[in-house]
């Protein structure tokens, strides 16, 4: 596989195993005022997004947390192949939510080299992410992996992939913080993967995001205005 100018080399797919993907969809949407992964979206809600690219991109099995998974999954629309994941306490903060997944991930493929985690709140997932951080993964080197845009490569983007080493104390995180201050303790053992800033997904947790994310859509959609002359012969 030869990388287009500008984006990571992924080497080759078959030397790569799936690895199991969270999706963290039980946040309040407090911000929003109505649930984020039902969100609408380029014809499908935000939570279909993230798993159709997870999937896309290689990982399985994709696990969904949520507060109320029956609720949600009436809700999403069709999603394919996932286990869900209740959290009953999701009130406690994104931190409850990423233990409740970790704990069903660890269960369902526990000799994985990593687990990678998502956010049902972040549109715009590219499938090639997903498959860089499996390459990475593969490649070794490191207890955890991050996604780095070269729009803001200092800032650790999602998806992240934990390995093993750091599963005991990523249980044991509390708050709303999710593994920020964890992934920040592991210095070197952090890798931080090089991914092109238009493969950065939005985030979307309030009405004046959802909206500018809708109105791009429509600039996108109508493309720019003709000009002065356009069209006559």
């Amino acid at each position: 596989m030869t990388a287009a100018l500008g984006e990571p080399a992924l080497g080759d797919p078959s030397a790569r195993s799936p690895l199991p993907f969270i999706v963290l969809a039980a946040g309040r949407s407090s911000r929003m005022g109505r649930p984020k992964p039902l969100l609408p979206w380029r014809g499908r809600t935000f939570l279909q997004h993230v798993c159709a690219a997870a999937r896309a991109g290689g990982a399985d099995p994709i696990l969904v947390v949520a507060a109320d998974p029956p609720g949600l999954a009436a809700a999403a629309g069709p999603l394919g192949p996932v286990r869900w994941v209740a959290c009953p306490d999701a009130d406690l903060g994104q931190s409850a939510s990423l233990r409740t997944g970790l704990r069903a991930a660890i269960a369902a493929a526990p000799a994985a080299a990593a687990i990678l985690v998502g956010l049902a709140d972040q549109v715009g997932l590219e499938p090639r992410a997903v498959e860089a951080i499996l390459a990475a993964v593969a490649h070794g080197g490191a207890d955890a992996w991050v996604a780095a845009y070269s729009d803001a490569p200092e800032v650790p983007g999602h998806p992240v992939a934990l390995g093993p080493a750091v599963w005991p104390a990523a249980q044991q995180l509390a708050g709303d913080a999710g593994a920020r201050a964890l992934l920040a303790s592991l210095g070197r053992r952090l890798q931080s993967v090089p991914l092109p800033a238009l493969w950065r997904p939005q985030d979307c947790d309030t009405p004046a995001d959802y909206a500018a994310l809708l109105a791009a859509e429509a600039r996108v959609a109508t493309g720019p205005s003709p000009g002065p002359g356009a069209g006559i012969p």
